[in-house]
């Protein structure tokens, strides 16, 4: 009995960990392009701060991360110390933050940007994510289908706008996933978009994980307690 307990322990903790996400970038001068060696990398994490010292190449990967948004801070004695805000971390995905430009400094200034995240990842073009926060301002969001449609290239909706047709593959070649389990093939549900997490498309480079799909591929993560609770924390943050 005790080890049938610790098998299922150790493939919930294991079920756990590959929820989680990480940040890579690289911190550079930006007056001599050349990398910051040592700069110090961290995030503010459940009022903890988790971080690393870059290498002396200026590359730096942090890691695990519960999905959400982050501020990531980037210092070293010589530059002005420089915050990215809203940083976006996603489970099972690597976050690409790319150069971290630094200018020198002597007043102890500290440089603040919003981070913005690219539509398309550089590590997969085939592959358009949609974070929960930019779906509550689009207003087409009640509409998941009618959305997909007018953001993907290729995607075109059948007469009745009930089936997806990706790249003029038959709709049977397309499949939906939501929170890992495939729900439906050739259509997409409707999910409140208050309710999603990320969404994800693939029209190519489908992963194996995936099945052998030769249409496209729509990856909806809804939001779980916790991340109900974040955002009452930070709307009670923000009143007046």
């Amino acid at each position: 009995m005790k080890l049938l307990t610790m098998i299922f322990g150790m493939i919930s903790i294991g079920a756990m960990a590959q929820n989680y996400g990480e940040i890579k970038g690289r911190v550079m001068d930006e007056v001599l392009g050349e990398p910051v060696p040592f700069a110090h990398v961290w995030v503010d994490h459940a009022g903890d701060a988790i971080g690393v010292v870059a290498d002396d190449d200026g590359r730096f990967a942090i890691k695990p991360f519960e999905p959400g948004r982050y501020d990531l801070h980037v210092k070293d004695v010589r530059f002005t110390e420089s915050i990215k805000k809203g940083v976006e971390v996603r489970s099972n995905e690597i976050t690409f933050i790319g150069v971290i430009g630094m200018t020198f400094n002597t007043l102890g200034v500290v440089e603040v940007k919003e981070y913005i995240e690219p539509l398309i990842r550089p590590d997969n073009p085939e592959k358009i994510t949609i974070s929960g926060p930019d779906l509550r301002q689009r207003a087409d969001a009640r509409n998941t289908r009618a959305m997909i449609v007018s953001l993907i290239p290729g995607v075109t909706a059948s007469a009745d706008g009930q089936q997806l047709y990706f790249r003029g593959s038959r709709p049977e070649n397309m499949v939906t996933f939501i929170d890992g389990v495939k729900v439906t093939a050739g259509e997409v549900p409707n999910v409140p978009s208050n309710a999603i997490q990320n969404l994800s498309v693939y029209t190519g480079g489908i992963p194996a994980k995936y099945g052998d799909m030769t249409g496209g591929v729509v990856v909806i993560e809804t939001k779980g307690y916790m991340d109900f609770y974040r955002e009452s924390q930070r709307q009670l943050t923000n009143l007046p």
